[in-house]
């Protein structure tokens, strides 16, 4: 029996075809998992020339290089991911830190305001016209 054409064609197509799966899931037959999705990894996956997948297969490529670019729009995406929680962190950090100056200006200043008090009612006590009461105080 002779094989037609479009029979050949199709089988390649499903043998490139499966090749991109197992690629994109990480489970290769023949390429080791960690290799990225390229044109010619699907062709040693598939068994087949890299020149044939980029000329019979456009469809097929296509998926190829849009896989591939998935991949770099994924990690650009988590990165961009990463960068925006930080700069979030970032900014509750500041606003913390902005709050945190504010009170403790406020206890500088009643720190500073008791400490003149402390001076003056010191003063008033050293002076040789006053006389310390240590006695009970009625009500």
């Amino acid at each position: 029996m002779i094989k037609s054409r479009p029979r050949n064609r199709e089988k390649t197509h499903d043998r490139i075809r499966m090749a991109i799966v197992r690629l994109e899931q990480g489970r290769p037959n023949v390429v080791k998992p960690e290799r990225k999705m390229s044109v010619a990894a699907v062709a040693e996956e598939a068994g087949v020339s890299r020149t044939l997948i980029m000329n019979q297969y456009p469809d097929l490529l296509e998926r190829i290089r849009g896989g591939a670019n998935k991949h770099i729009q994924k990690q650009r995406d988590e990165k961009h991911e990463a960068l925006r929680k930080e700069r979030e962190k970032n900014r509750e950090l500041r606003s913390t830190l902005a709050d945190v100056m504010q009170k403790y200006q406020v206890m500088v200043s009643r720190n500073t305001t008791l400490e003149l008090e402390n001076r003056r009612l010191t003063g008033i006590v050293e002076n040789e016209n006053v006389t310390v009461f240590r006695g009970k105080i009625k009500n």
